[in-house]
């Protein structure tokens, strides 16, 4: 099914998550646009659950690189690039899913912008509700003490205090700081100019570094607001805010050292105590007032963050 030289390839990472493979791969294979070839790469990150046999039994079209140990997202998204044909990349989750459309408006931006570097789809739920992280502002001390400090909520009439993710859902397309590597598509020339993602981040703020460095050498990013792609979140790592959560506020504070130095860093920490720190005195009164269990475990949760702000970066 693959073209010797495809318009497209599809990459995918894959842990432990045998039961979300199907409806991602048949996404792709049922919303591909009329005469655009796509070679599509499955690296499996040494799972358990015997997603590589189901990959040669259901799907044999489907190339894969099968690693003996979890090298990490970044690391597995790399070597599946390297071993590519198609001039545009398309990276998408696992529990991810392209919709009607959403791959052929995505192209597109490359086709009208020669300098799309880019290009991330809106993201919603399975519900269908808008998701805010598909993507956002540069991450500078403005936006972070905007997010951290809860000034963002405030976006809507007061742009200005936009934060590190967008303040509400848009039909208008629009270059941000970043868009997010769930679904992400990315031309190979300005892979090639900006090298592929950071291997030395295991997961977590890959979609933050690229387009940083993308905006660095004059590539734009886009956020397609006229192709959504659904999300569901939590595919291949455990969905529970003490566990995943933790390890993408450690990301950040580590990338953000690297990128604005240990100085700037000192007062993103900082912010986010304070933030940290007044959401969980919120949910202690809700909890103690209206007797609310699920407040209290937010308190324990916002906790927890306001210790890991204290940790010192591992780099």
């Amino acid at each position: 099914m693959t073209a010797p030289h495809p318009d497209l390839t599809t990459v995918i990472v894959n842990w432990n998550t045998v039961g979300l493979l199907d409806d991602c791969l048949q996404s792709l294979v049922d919303h591909l646009p009329p005469g655009v070839t796509n070679e599509v790469i499955v690296v499996d990150n040494a799972s358990a659950d015997g997603s590589v046999e189901h990959l040669a039994r259901e799907w044999p079209w489907v190339k894969v690189i099968a690693n003996t140990e979890n090298v990490g997202f970044c690391r597995a998204n790399n070597q599946a690039i390297r071993a590519s044909s198609g001039e545009i990349l398309l990276l998408i989750n696992t529990d991810a899913r392209v919709t009607p459309g959403c791959i052929e408006a995505m192209l597109g931006y490359f086709e009208r912008d020669p300098r799309a570097g880019v290009v991330g789809p809106r993201l919603e739920y399975g519900d269908g509700s808008f998701q805010r992280w598909t993507a956002g502002r540069d991450l500078t001390l403005g936006s972070c003490a905007n997010y951290f400090l809860m000034l963002d909520r405030l976006a809507d009439r007061f742009p200005a205090l936009s934060g590190i993710y967008l303040a509400h859902d848009t039909d208008e397309p629009f270059n941000p700081g970043w868009v997010s590597s769930a679904v992400m598509a990315v031309r190979r020339s300005a892979f090639d100019d900006v090298a592929l993602l950071d291997e030395s981040i295991f997961v977590y703020m890959d979609d933050v570094d690229l387009c940083a460095r993308m905006t660095d050498r004059g590539w734009s990013i886009w956020y397609a607001a006229d192709a959504t792609a659904v999300h569901f979140m939590g595919g291949s790592t455990i969905p529970t805010t003490g566990k995943a959560s933790p390890e993408a506020l450690r990301a950040l504070n580590r990338w953000y050292e690297r990128r604005h130095g240990r100085s700037e860093t000192t007062a993103v920490r900082a912010l986010e105590v304070v933030g940290f720190g007044a959401r969980a005195a919120a949910d202690v009164t809700r909890g103690v007032v209206r007797r609310n269990p699920d407040a209290r475990r937010q308190a324990r949760a916002h906790w927890t963050h306001v210790k890991l702000s204290l940790e010192p970066t591992h780099a």
